[in-house]
């Protein structure tokens, strides 16, 4: 390798480095400032028993599923290499007919061979449901956020809802654990869910 390509080399990989520095230290263990999204940000529950207690036509749709790289700032969440693909699912929780959260799920691929092969497969159940109804699942810390134009999970809920471009979104995060292999959740809350409560 050329002294200039390995000098290339190494300021790219500083560079990554930095973002993935930058990008964990968004996100924060507690709520900071006020939300009217505070109480389901907060919700350690199922997020899908919720919904569907304040939206009683509850629905999930599927958006998209396949092997991708995982963002910068979830890597380090689930060990995993800069070039690692896992399996990404993600879907749009709907009450009464309206999108009320984006669901972003991360798993690498043999934690996906291991006791939750079945993930793969899941399609438009609810992957609260699932999990929740283990006893032994076990789930980590919250983690929150303010998610900006340039956060890539934020440019995904923009694909489908471009009216939101302009405003940050409030999302949370978790890892779930069964035995050693890990899940990591996203939720990202758009704001009818909390703008409608009982439309």
């Amino acid at each position: 390798m050329g002294v200039v390509a390995q000098n290339v080399s190494l300021a790219t990989l500083t560079e990554m480095r930095q973002l993935k520095q930058s990008s964990e230290r968004a996100w924060q263990r507690a709520v900071v400032g006020q939300t009217p999204f505070r109480s389901w940000l907060q919700e350690r529950g199922s997020l899908t028993a919720r919904l569907k207690k304040h939206y009683p036509a509850f629905s999930v749709e599927l958006l998209a599923q396949a092997w991708r790289k995982p963002h910068v700032d979830e890597q380090a969440m689930l060990r995993l290499h800069a070039m690692s693909r896992a399996w990404v699912r993600e879907v749009m929780l709907r009450g009464n007919g309206q999108p009320r959260v984006f669901a972003h799920s991360v798993i690498a691929r043999q934690d996906l061979r291991g006791p939750w092969c079945r993930l793969r497969a899941i399609g438009r159940v609810p992957l609260g449901a699932a999990l929740f109804a283990n006893p032994k699942v076990t789930r980590g810390p919250l983690q929150f956020r303010k998610l900006y134009a340039q956060h890539p999970l934020h440019q995904a809920v923009c694909r489908y809802h471009p009216q939101l471009q302009q405003y940050p979104l409030w999302a949370r995060r978790s890892l779930f654990r069964l035995h050693h292999h890990l899940l990591l959740v996203t939720e990202v809350f758009l704001p009818a869910c909390v703008d409608h409560p009982h439309d």
